[in-house]
């Protein structure tokens, strides 16, 4: 099995980390379950993987590849992503959301 980064080392990659707050992480799976067929639909999308922790049922990540920095900056201006944004307070643990933006080496 091939990941697109593996014909195509030029793509952006997006991993997004976050911890649900105690007692919100199947609401905060729903919220982050609604962003990802509108994402799918997006230009320059061609890769957007929902995880969640398999021994911290809290931890959630996003593994994203975009076809280019401005995909992704369109995707990250989307108003459903504004909206999930404003809902970090309530569904996100104090450490909040991380976005890396990594390249793949190998």
């Amino acid at each position: 099995m091939s990941i697109p980064t593996d014909e195509n080392r030029d793509l952006r990659t997006l991993v997004a980390v976050m911890r649900a707050k105690p007692g919100k992480e199947e609401e905060l799976q729903a919220a982050l379950e609604s962003l990802i067929e509108p994402t799918k639909a997006e230009d320059g999308c061609h890769t957007y993987a929902l995880h969640r922790g398999s021994e911290d049922p809290a931890l959630f990540i996003f593994y994203e590849n975009w076809t280019s920095d401005a995909h992704l900056d369109r995707h990250l201006a989307m108003p459903y992503l504004e909206e999930f944004a404003s809902r970090i307070p309530e569904l996100l643990d104090d450490s909040g959301l991380t976005l890396n933006r990594v390249d793949r080496v190998a």
